[in-house]
């Protein structure tokens, strides 16, 4: 009990700590850290257990365990704390810094499921899409991953051997994707090229309906990319000593062992043979087989919580056994997700996701760990933040055969299940129907000041927790995300304050859509009705909760309005718009000669910097000497000094950094400019 009182006192202290980068606080910084380290504490309250990768998605997921009950900075209610990850890969060459991503977390009170269970750890997986090195499929990229969690605090970039003051750091190994080496024989595609150019708004598939033969030239383009599965015979061979009989061909046997139909049994027995494979050997080992993990095994679940998706990793342990190589078809981990939604004991079936996983003859001994992510509307059971809502999950793993939709407790010839407990965000859900928009432009509609339009201090992007820059405008590509009310149709009017002009959206929007089979990631798009109105889609058809997607331009005050045909009351929102760029001039009396000055003359540069929403901006000369920095507009003349430089060239440069959120996903543009000046001995 002292122990967890200890904890907990360091644990509220370590907000202060980290206010001052005095020495006098460094110092502490190191008895903080032996404190924790003679309790064990650094996971005393958080612990990763996993990081993974979904080679499709080109996403890193770290599945983490939230411990305790307290500790977090406030309930549900309160703006909490987070929990940071930041995520490196090694290709071979060291460590490269991917960049990192947040969850938010709060006091949660353990409860008990309906077996009694205490309600925790929670399970939560932060993730991050990245743009990762590929090749062709006969090059395998399997890079170390390594990912750090801290509390409260951003783990420093480039600093793989960063030891965390709460939290751990867990390596592993991934797969990349292979890029695709594509020829087209006898193919014109100049045509399709040229239509899909013109009218980007287009689908290659729509394009191809705009001319005679375009469907037919399409198929044959799709033909060339659909890697088709081995045959019997293939994988017999290929497997021959190496992978058991019933591993390799049950796909190939699965339809016999469903059906009751002689005719089609004794047709597959009789095939069979020419390649040397016995039927009964076949029925023996699957007979025998149920829940191997000799090859794959699921070994840990949690929820994304900002993106609302479930997330389950899976190992790969062997270097064959999965139906062909990278250039090849190769074979599917799935995944199916369940939940006990009312806390009665009763599993109810979500959906099921699958990997893509392929032989490896060059595996790590570890192995690999795979990522599987399937999204999931959780809004019909979505509480107000008084009432933390805590639901059990599982996933249940089977290889190359989907497991039962309607037993979660079955398992097939090849997997494994995996339990935990997840918390859904708390909000309004589907069961009240009124118009409501979550997110504007990436931020969290509650942390955009209504009357300025611009971020309130503290504000995050809320699908990665990454922070903003205080008081930041918008521009670019404007998402508008919030709950869907299937059935029914909603508009949003634009009315900018400066002009009162006002519209209504019309264009067409894509939203990210997940189809039942492979290839499970689609897009779809939202158009409006004849009444102008957009219907909200089911959630497969719109997995990020997108309602608007549109560049309003302009840098004017525009207020934002949704309504929902037939149902009273108008959600309003307003956001500051800003879609130009810092101006700034750099001038450098140098007579247009980059050699005008000597070694030991003073450089004398005039500057200006504007921008509506500056930042930050700084005037830095390579040859030393103080900078010139400020945050808010402004113009004048330095000197820089020349005496004692060590190299002949240098350059003056003038940066601005602006607070703008551009595309509703990013921030901090920096406008440069230079003068190059090489110095006379």
């Amino acid at each position: 009990m002292e122990i967890r009182k200890e904890l907990q006192e360091l644990r509220l202290g370590f907000n202060a700590l980290y206010a001052s980068e005095h020495p006098s606080t460094l110092e502490y910084v190191k008895v903080f850290k032996d404190k924790l380290a003679a309790y064990s504490g650094n996971i005393f309250y958080e612990e990763l257990k996993s990081v993974s990768y979904q080679p499709d998605l080109k996403r890193l997921e770290a599945i983490f365990a939230t411990k305790q009950e307290y500790g977090y900075l406030g309930n549900l209610c309160t703006n909490g704390s987070h929990a940071y990850v930041r995520f490196y890969l090694d290709y071979g060459a060291g460590w490269e810094d991917q960049g990192y991503t947040g969850v938010n977390q709060h006091d949660i009170p353990t409860s008990t499921d309906c077996r009694q269970n205490p309600e925790k750890p929670l399970s939560y997986s932060a993730s991050l899409n990245i743009t990762p090195k590929t090749n062709f499929c006969n090059v395998h990229v399997l890079p170390k991953v390594r990912a750090i969690l801290e509390w409260n605090k951003i783990p420093p970039a480039n600093s793989p051997n960063y030891h965390s003051i709460w939290g751990n750091t867990f390596d592993d190994r991934v797969q990349i994707k292979p890029r695709r080496k594509i020829i087209f024989e006898k193919l014109d595609l100049s045509q399709l090229i040229e239509t899909a150019i013109i009218q980007p708004n287009l689908t290659l598939s729509d394009a191809a309906k705009t001319f005679a033969g375009g469907d037919a030239l399409l198929q044959q383009v799709q033909s060339t990319l659909a890697l088709q599965p081995l045959d019997i015979g293939t994988l017999a061979g290929l497997y021959k000593g190496t992978v058991s009989v019933g591993r390799f061909a049950l796909q190939h046997v699965k339809a016999s062992l469903d059906t009751t139909d002689s005719n089609i049994i004794s047709q597959n027995i009789e095939s069979f043979k020419q390649y040397g494979i016995n039927w009964v050997d076949i029925l023996n080992e699957l007979f025998k087989t149920k829940a191997d993990v000799s090859y794959e095994q699921l070994e840990s679940v949690g929820l994304d919580y900002n993106l609302e998706q479930l997330v389950a990793s899976v190992r790969i342990k062997r270097p064959s056994g999965y139906s062909g190589d990278l250039c090849t078809h190769g074979s599917y981990e799935y995944v199916s997700f369940w939940a006990d939604l009312n806390n009665d004991c009763n599993w109810h079936h979500l959906g099921t996701t699958s990997i893509n996983v392929h032989d490896l003859s060059d595996i790590p001994a570890g192995g690999l760990s795979y990522a599987a992510v399937l999204p999931y509307d959780f809004n019909s059971i979505r509480k107000l933040c008084a009432n933390p809502e805590v639901v059990k999950i599982r996933a249940v793993l089977s290889w190359n055969v989907e497991p039962s939709k309607t037993d979660a407790d079955k398992l097939e010839y090849w997997g494994n299940r995996v339990d935990a407990y997840v918390q859904i965000r708390p909000g309004i859900g589907t069961g009240e129907l009124e118009p409501l928009m979550s997110i504007v432009g990436g931020i969290t509609v509650n942390e955009i000041n209504n009357a300025t339009g611009l971020t309130i201090p503290g504000a995050k992007f809320a699908l990665n927790q990454i922070g903003v820059y205080n008081h930041s405008p918008f521009g670019g590509v404007i998402v508008i995300q919030g709950p869907s009310f299937f059935g029914h149709n909603y508009r949003i009017k634009v009315t900018n304050t400066a002009t009162s002009a006002s519209y209504y959206l019309t264009n067409t929007f894509a939203t990210t859509a997940l189809a039942p089979a492979p290839q499970y990631v689609q897009t779809h798009y939202v158009s409006i009705n004849a009444s102008g109105y957009y219907p909200y889609q089911e959630y497969h058809n719109n997995i990020e909760s997108v309602l608007a997607r549109w560049s309003p331009g302009t840098n004017d005050l525009l207020k934002l309005e949704l309504e929902i045909e037939g149902v009273a009351g108008v959600f309003t929102k307003y956001i500051q718009m800003d879609n130009t760029a810092p101006d700034i001039h750099l001038s450098v009396d140098d007579l247009g000669d980059c050699t005008h000055y000597a070694v030991g003359a003073p450089i004398t540069a005039t500057y200006s910097v504007y921008d509506a929403h500056l930042q930050s901006y700084a005037l830095v000369s390579t040859f030393g000497g103080p900078a010139v920095t400020g945050n808010s507009n402004a113009s004048g003349s330095h000197v820089f000094a020349t005496a004692g430089a060590t190299t002949p060239c240098g350059k003056i440069y003038l940066s601005a950094v602006e607070k703008t959120i551009y595309d509703s996903q990013w921030t901090g543009n920096n406008v440069y400019n230079e003068r190059i000046i090489c110095l006379k001995k």
